[in-house]
């Protein structure tokens, strides 16, 4: 309270405080708003946003004053994603990354294909930054152990089989063309977000455009989706913490023939998911095209049929998803799907007590199926979560 870091945010101070104070109890956004942040008896949450601005605000400044003033503090004060109630945790391992070996730059051709495709390479860099990235995030054995975490229910459920497990990176379907400039061979590499088949390539005009000036081009499946990759490593340190261990693997390693004695974790999206076709298409909620709605196959009687993505300004938005946890090939197996356009938030909502606490009311309200589907929404300002919440949950019957 008494920091540089809070020193001019009097406000957030004052909510500090109040959630302090508070700690122990149940808040309801409506407290929150007309006991600690001033605003008038018919506030309204639905229409006013004021308390979830302000709690991310704090987050962040909490998380700025332990970046440097409260660096060496052994525990923190932290307010998980999607919730108002303040914790206690112990100060996380840092493990600070190697510096990224900045690679040689070719000379960009004045072909007009070229030029049109300058973005997939951008893309293709940060691919491999966000891989690197994750992988520089990998406990060192040399580390000293974290403390031992409480699996969720939901956990406990999935892992009693007592199976091994692992988290499957669906790949994207990248075309790679190489190219002579100079003495030298490099390549230029497509990535069509409407085609994850090799086999259709010639169905995307971009891809057309390259093989007439460059020539037939070869398959690349060694990358993985940032937002995915760094999603998956959230949720194998949460898992490992809690002594269930996984492995993290993409789908070019990982067939789907491990489900006959695995327990296999799939995170993706709409077009990298396919690999799963054969469990998808007997799945009741269906991750639209591009992420943008959930289509319902068969609602019940007065439900709507799809669960659309919907702006709320030009940097939030609310983006729908499925978790589906379904049977494995054998019966003796389970499969996870994580299917959105912000995996990261699915993972934030099976990774919290807030979230978990959500999901076990509506699962026990459905009757408590042994495998069953559901729809999370998000709330995404920019590219950070501000809230998530379950908005469907139906039995799994294929």
């Amino acid at each position: 309270m008494e920091s540089r870091t809070f020193e001019r945010a009097p406000a957030l101070r004052s909510l500090l405080s109040y959630l302090w104070r508070h700690r122990d109890e149940s808040l309801s956004e409506y407290a929150i708003a007309t006991e600690a942040l001033g605003r008038p008896g018919d506030f309204d949450a639905k229409l006013d946003a004021t308390v979830r601005v302000q709690i991310s605000r704090l987050r962040q400044r909490l998380e700025k004053y332990y970046e440097e003033e409260g660096l060496e503090r052994p525990e923190r004060i932290v307010i998980p994603l999607g919730s108002h109630q303040i914790r206690i945790e112990p100060a996380p391992v840092v493990i600070t990354p190697a510096p990224l070996t900045p690679e040689t730059t070719q000379t960009p051709s004045k072909s007009r294909a070229v030029v049109y495709l300058a973005s997939a390479c951008a893309v293709l860099a940060l691919i491999c930054a966000g891989l690197c990235a994750a992988l520089l995030l990998r406990r060192n054995p040399a580390d000293p152990p974290a403390a031992r975490a409480e699996a969720g229910w939901f956990w406990k459920n999935f892992f009693a089989n007592a199976r091994p497990t692992r988290i499957i990176l669906p790949t994207p379907t990248f075309f790679s063309f190489t190219r002579k400039v100079g003495d030298r061979f490099g390549a230029i590499m497509l990535r069509d977000t409407e085609i994850n088949d090799y086999r259709r390539g010639e169905h995307s005009a971009q891809y057309r455009l390259l093989e007439k000036e460059l020539g037939p081009p070869n398959l690349a499946t060694n990358y993985t989706v940032t937002s995915d990759t760094f999603a998956s490593v959230r949720l194998a340190r949460y898992l490992d913490r809690a002594g269930l261990a996984t492995t993290v693997l993409s789908a070019a390693d990982a067939p789907l023939e491990a489900l006959d004695s695995e327990n296999v974790i799939a995170i993706g999206t709409w077009g990298t998911l396919s690999p799963l076709q054969p469990y998808l298409d007997h799945m009741n909620y269906v991750l639209g095209r591009h992420e943008a709605s959930v289509d319902i196959r068969n609602p019940a009687p007065g439900d709507p049929r799809k669960t659309e993505y919907a702006p709320e300004s030009p940097e939030r938005s609310i983006w729908p998803g499925v978790i589906g946890y379904l049977p494995g090939r054998s019966g003796h197996t389970h499969l996870l799907v994580l299917a959105s356009r912000h995996t990261s938030a699915l993972v934030a909502f099976l990774t919290s007590s807030n979230g978990l606490d959500q999901l076990e009311r509506l699962w026990k309200a459905k009757g408590s199926p042994q495998y069953f589907e559901t729809i999370v929404a998000a709330e995404i300002d920019g590219q950070r979560l501000v809230r998530f919440w379950p908005e469907a949950l139906r039995p799994y019957r294929p």
